[in-house]
């Protein structure tokens, strides 16, 4: 056995690497035109190879943050199974007509806490004051009880709403709403944490 495999190292050696060396350093050429027939790229097409990704990821987070709101809103309260979170309150004439609340009504499909107090998921008119200070306050109600009041931030944006009065709401993360409001006097935002269930 141990003749066998002296040979076979024997054997080995005669057939020298210098043999596969050459073999490799005179048929190398495909190392040489690797990048031939590669068309160099332009400013312009790199360009619009960057906003074209760029609007693919726009779009994915568009999706995602309408998936997150139709998670939370559960597609409206059971009352009223055709209003969504997001509708305004102007698609809501035949209630303004009534004269049935002088505020926005918004529709919060989550319970959610103001000023420490949970508060069930269901529709309340929202009321925005400001004081002597020039604070900004939205008041919750339900018919007419006094649910709650935040303390909000006044703002120039219009949170691309084309209408003068408006409230709603978007998830901001994953344990606070962002409330928004409009009026012809000021416009607003509060957060609102909401409970996960």
């Amino acid at each position: 056995m141990k003749k066998i495999s002296a040979l076979f190292i024997f054997l080995l050696l005669l057939i020298s690497p210098s043999a596969f060396a050459e073999d490799f350093s005179t048929n190398n050429s495909f190392i040489e035109h690797a990048w031939d027939g590669q068309k160099p790229i332009t400013d312009a097409e790199f360009e619009n190879a960057i906003n074209t990704l760029t609007e693919k990821k726009k779009k994915k987070d568009e999706k995602a943050k309408k998936k997150k709101i139709k998670k939370i809103s559960g597609g409206g309260t059971s009352l009223h199974k055709g209003l969504e979170p997001m509708s305004e309150i102007s698609a809501q004439e035949a209630l303004k007509e009534k004269g049935e609340f002088d505020g926005q009504l918004l529709n919060i499909p989550v319970d959610f806490i103001i000023n420490g107090k949970v508060l069930e998921s269901g529709y309340y008119n929202v009321f925005g004051e400001k004081d002597e200070n020039g604070e900004v306050y939205l008041s919750f109600y339900q018919a007419h009880y006094f649910k709650g009041k935040v303390k909000a931030h006044k703002t120039k944006n219009d949170f691309e709403d084309e209408n003068l009065d408006f409230v709603k709401f978007e998830p901001y993360n994953d344990d606070y709403i962002r409330v928004m409001y409009g009026s012809l006097d000021f416009n607003a935002y509060t957060y609102l944490r909401y409970i996960n269930k």
